[in-house]
């Protein structure tokens, strides 16, 4: 997990449905890859620092639910251990989110953090349900930006924050140019309604976390 130097999820308050999350997740990995574990685990935690990070920095008139901006941090990529193609594990983090019971808030995040989310047409043509799995509300977006940030080196064990460009970057050359262009539009607009001020500080938070990864890193080899 996150080294305890950086804000961690372990310094939130965590009410029972906080921790039945990290459980649920936790079940979830070690039944499907337990292998995968410390990684996925994580990539989890990471994701929930951040986004819990970001939305400090938001306007309090924006009244975000920080709680749901949590549950769909911790578990959006859960729907990876139940699905057999890689786009589908979105739409189904969404479904194991609902049936255990957590908000409609946090399995929407899960559902529309793939990507920078999946138009109607998309999804039919994936063969998902036809529905639009774009992120709309503050919470979605705020995970999806960040999950997008974090990036995964196999080579060196070790997660890493990138920053919009290298995203942009990545997704026009995986998915092409016009989901590329897609891409940098929903990464600059979130930057945007940041604002100077707070995306300076923001990135000054990743580049903090950024240079602990390394440092664990280093210590693991």
């Amino acid at each position: 997990m996150p080294n305890p130097k950086v804000e961690s999820h372990r310094s939130q308050p965590d009410d029972g449905e906080i921790k039945r999350a990290w459980q649920l997740l936790e079940q979830r990995v070690e039944a499907w890859r337990p292998e995968w574990r410390a990684s996925f685990l994580e990539h989890a935690a990471l994701v929930h620092d951040a986004a819990v990070f970001l939305a400090a920095l938001c306007d309090p008139e924006l009244a975000m639910d920080t709680r749901v901006l949590r549950l769909g941090a911790i578990l959006h990529d859960v729907g990876r251990s139940q699905g057999q193609r890689p786009v589908e594990h979105a739409v189904l983090s969404g479904k194991i989110i609902r049936e255990a019971g957590f908000p409609e808030g946090a399995a929407r995040i899960g559902e529309t953090h793939i990507g920078v989310g999946m138009t109607v047409e998309e999804a039919v043509a994936l063969g998902l349900p036809e529905r639009d799995f774009q992120p709309q509300t503050m919470e979605e977006r705020i995970v999806c930006y960040v999950d997008n940030l974090l990036s995964y080196q196999r080579d060196t064990n070790q997660h890493r924050f990138e920053d919009a460009a290298h995203v942009v970057k990545r997704f026009a050359g995986e998915l092409g140019a016009a989901y590329g262009k897609r891409a940098r539009a929903f990464m600059e607009g979130v930057e945007r309604e940041l604002g100077p001020e707070r995306l300076s500080r923001f990135r000054t938070y990743l580049a903090r976390v950024n240079r602990v990864l390394s440092g664990a890193a280093g210590g693991r080899s």
